[in-house]
Formats: C-alpha cells, structure tokens, sequence
C-alpha cells in the first residue's frame, strides 16, 4: 500500500475516533448540547461511508490480486460472481419479508448473533470451497469483493431469515404463560393491521405486532 493510501485511510480513521469522543459526553444531553452529539455521529456516518464507498480499493491495496480489472472473463469465472448476486439479493428480500416474525422473538439479540454466526460461518466456508475448486476466481479484484461480501453477508441473511421462517412455521405449540407490563401501546393508522404493543422484558423494552384480526381491541386514552 502506497504512503498517501495508508495517510487517507489513517486520516478518516482519526475523524471516527474523533466523531466517538464527541458523541459520548453528549449522549444524553437534552438541551441544545445534544445537536454536539449529532455532529459527532454526522463525522462517524460520513467516514464510515467512505470506508464502504472505498473497501474494494482498500482491499486490493491490501491484499493484491492478479488483475484489478479482466477485460474478458470467462464464463466459469462470472458464474461465481452472479451466484454471490443472487445470494445476496435473495437473502435479503428474504431477510426482510421475516423481519416482522424476528422482531417479535423475544430473545431477538441472541438470534441475531446466533444464526449471523452460522451464516458467517457457512459463507466462509463456501469461500474456501471456492477457492479450493476454482482459485482463479480470485484474480480479478471486483470479482473477487463482490464474492466474498455476496457469500458472507447473502448467507447471514439466509440464515437467520430461514431460522425466523422455520420457527414461525414449525414451533412447537406449548404455551407458556408469563406477566409483564406494557408500557405503552400504539394503535397505528386506521388503515394499518397491526398494534404494536411496548413490553418491559429483562430491563429492555420489546416491540410485539399484535394483528388486528385477532380479535383484540384497545380504547384509545383521552
């Protein structure tokens, strides 16, 4: 990596760290100090992007590969590249019509971490797989980051959409009866199909989707 590679990334790692220092005296200020802590996480959110915006860059500088650009790749190496966009895309329209059923688990924290864990796992080991069977598909840098992240970040959603499916489907039909309290509760539109109910579970507050059509029925408070 060339000096004014490893000056610019250095210099945008400086202004996260700098942006954190900002927002944590003024995490919970309430008065016109808070807008601070805003400008912190505006510096934090804009270098990040720029780490997004640049990873392929940054990983080749990094780690070089064989071509930065083919000008003719084969078709036994694009297919690899269209497989990662479809994993991709595929779990994430899935990820997102199981989004309702994941906020609605109660340890929602711990399945995430759970099956993102199983889904970074099993990308991993595809990119191994990969590697062992076909290595030239790693010579070209855009195919190459386009693989790696569709692999990882397609089978993470996979996994923990999957996991939200098959136990939505599949779960057992034990009853388990336990008290909390509400702490508040929002109807939504007129034209919405759900209440969303606000419970206190282990010190955190939980959102639960009750749909309309389960005969429930709230008064609205005057």
């Amino acid at each position: 990596m060339n000096r004014q590679k490893k000056t610019e990334i250095l210099v945008h790692c400086a202004q996260i760290v700098a942006g954190l220092l900002i927002i944590i005296p003024f995490f919970n200020a309430t008065s016109w100090t808070r807008f601070i802590a805003l400008a912190g996480f505006l510096l934090v959110m804009y270098n990040l992007i720029w780490f997004v915006r640049n990873s392929e860059e940054i990983l080749y500088e990094i780690f070089p590969t064989k071509h930065k650009r083919e000008k003719n790749p084969s078709f036994k190496h694009k297919i690899w590249q269209h497989i990662s966009v479809v994993l991709f895309m595929g779990g994430l329209f899935f990820l997102i019509f199981q989004m309702d059923n994941i906020e609605n688990i109660i340890e929602e924290p711990k399945f995430w971490k759970s099956f993102a864990l199983v889904g970074f796992v099993t990308g991993i080991l595809s990119l191994f797989l990969i590697r062992l069977i076909r290595p030239s598909v790693f010579d070209e840098s855009g195919r190459r980051y386009a693989i790696i992240f569709g692999f990882i970040l397609g089978f993470m959603s996979i996994s923990a959409a999957s996991a939200s499916y098959f136990n939505s489907k599949y779960a057992t039909s034990n009853i388990v009866k336990s008290e909390f309290i509400v702490e508040r509760k929002s109807f939504g539109g007129n034209r919405t199909t759900a209440y969303w109910i606000f419970i206190d579970i282990d010190n955190s507050t939980k959102r639960f989707e009750l749909k309309k059509t389960c005969g429930i029925r709230y008064k609205r408070e005057t």
